[in-house]
């Protein structure tokens, strides 16, 4: 009877009580809980890497034009052909600093294939029979790596028929330009224009100008070339927007209808002064308005106004004009900021 009760006690014992195991199962759980905060960081870590490589690949391409024609590339251009239905003497949307690269980012065949004459040639959705159409035919569904950050939450097409993987690309870049004032450009080259808008001369990259190498007396290391924009933005009811540096939906390859460079912006009288793929230093990294903060020209279609932004914590990354890579955070003080963006206000810029 003993050695019975023995084999019925020791059988009891071969598996788990209730208790047992959800007292393992609340241990899974915590384990869990602690690991995937690491797991997320070390993921966000790679992509971080990733968007940095990106911005490095950027910055071969524009010392390879530079070798290559002396000068880098206008931050956006304007074509000299009026859009269909403009009155003669108007100009059509050229094309952005983007499509120059293509011929200096292994993507020869795509720039190759594409017609640089004619109506707004950097306008992908434009009337039938425009470079821009032909344009827009041409990059349809072909993905570009470099131009999307891995950390972003755009989406790759847009709504407009002829952009798709043009405008929504998670475009990680816009060309800087320069700042705006309370921090004085020099030799006065700005423009504050309607709208909200903010236009300078003074960054590595403004509309229509074509900067040299020599021309950056503030040394190449100490002045930005690029700048992050591949984060969500917020309007002005604290709602959520998505914009890429080309604005609401337009493409990479969108330029600008201004004939001219800051100050003297506009001198054909246009009233579209709009300018796509490049960005004034006007408002703070990662930049959110409320009530009490308004920022002029913010999250709207108008190109230049929008921060620089990213889902990276902390910060976004900004390729210098030596083609190295920094993320800046997004606490800076924004005249340093600012500074960073102009290549001859022989200001000293200190730890950032």
């Amino acid at each position: 009877m003993s050695r019975m009760s023995d084999r019925l006690s020791r059988r009891r014992r071969i598996g788990f009580t209730l208790v047992e195991l959800l007292v393992v199962i609340a241990i899974i759980g915590i384990l869990v809980a602690l690991l995937l905060p690491a797991i997320q960081t070390a993921r966000e870590a790679a992509r971080r890497s990733q968007c940095s490589n990106n911005f490095k690949q950027y910055g071969i391409g524009l010392q390879n034009y530079h070798d290559t024609h002396k000068a880098f590339p206008a931050g956006c251009t304007h074509s000299t052909v009026p859009r269909p239905g403009q009155p003669a003497g108007t100009n059509s949307f050229g094309p952005s600093f983007q499509a120059p690269l293509l011929a200096f980012m292994e993507q020869g065949s795509l720039f190759d294939q594409m017609v640089w004459v004619g109506s707004s040639p950097g306008y992908a959705n434009e009337a039938a029979g425009s470079a821009g159409r032909f344009n827009g035919d041409i990059m349809r569904d072909v993905v570009i790596p470099y131009m999307r950050c891995p950390s972003t939450n755009m989406p790759l097409k847009s709504g407009a028929a002829f952009e798709v993987h043009a405008s929504y690309a998670g475009i990680s870049g816009a060309a800087s330009e320069g700042a705006n004032d309370p921090f004085q450009e020099p030799q006065q080259q700005l423009d504050a224009g309607n709208m909200g808008q903010i236009f300078s001369a003074a960054g590595m990259l403004p509309p229509n100008r074509w900067i040299r190498l020599a021309q950056c007396s503030d040394g190449t290391s100490n002045v930005i070339a690029m700048g992050e924009m591949s984060g969500t933005m917020w309007d002005m009811n604290e709602a959520p927007v998505e914009r890429s540096p080309s604005g609401q939906t337009h493409g990479w390859l969108m330029g600008t209808r201004l004939a001219g460079t800051p100050p003297n912006i506009d001198p054909a009288g246009d009233a579209d002064i709009r300018t796509f793929n490049i960005h004034t230093i006007r408002h703070p990294i990662n930049a959110r308005p409320w009530a009490f903060q308004v920022y002029p020209g913010f999250g709207s279609n108008l190109g230049a106004n929008n921060p620089l932004t990213s889902n990276h914590p902390g910060g976004v990354h900004v390729l210098l004009t030596d083609g190295s890579v920094r993320f800046v955070s997004e606490n800076i003080y924004l005249v340093t900021l600012k500074r960073l963006a102009s290549r001859s206000d022989g200001e000293p810029i200190g730890v950032y």
